[in-house]
């Protein structure tokens, strides 16, 4: 039963480097962003004041945008580990039938998989 447990963390280690990435390629486009906003005040030096408060507007959007994806993140960190958590569960008390299951998904995988590959 080991094997569940070190595969439910490894899942969860998984999804967190992923979400962990996704963030990091939304702090480099929030950067960008943030970037071009003040490369457009300096070209537009007519209104500087207006596109100057758009960079603000635009910086505390993606900071409001950034906040909901972290939030997003831990929920789905805590979704995760708790459906993990009932699936090591069930296998546990039924470890014949959650066999059975996996060897019937494997079967099914592996047709289309053979079908892909003639197409």
């Amino acid at each position: 039963m080991r094997r569940w447990s070190s595969r439910r963390k490894d899942a969860v280690s998984t999804l967190t480097s992923e979400f962990d990435r996704f963030q990091d390629d939304f702090d480099q486009l929030r950067t960008k962003l943030v970037r071009l906003a003040g490369d457009t005040v300096k070209e537009f030096s007519d209104s500087p004041q207006k596109f100057a408060d758009l960079k603000d507007v635009i910086e505390g959007r993606l900071t409001v945008i950034e906040d909901e994806i972290g939030d997003l993140g831990r929920q789905l960190r805590i979704k995760g580990g708790e459906a993990a958590g009932r699936v090591e569960k069930r296998v546990q008390e039924r470890p014949f039938a959650s066999l059975a299951i996996a060897f019937g998904v494997g079967l099914f995988a592996a047709q289309l998989l053979r079908r892909r590959r003639s197409s």
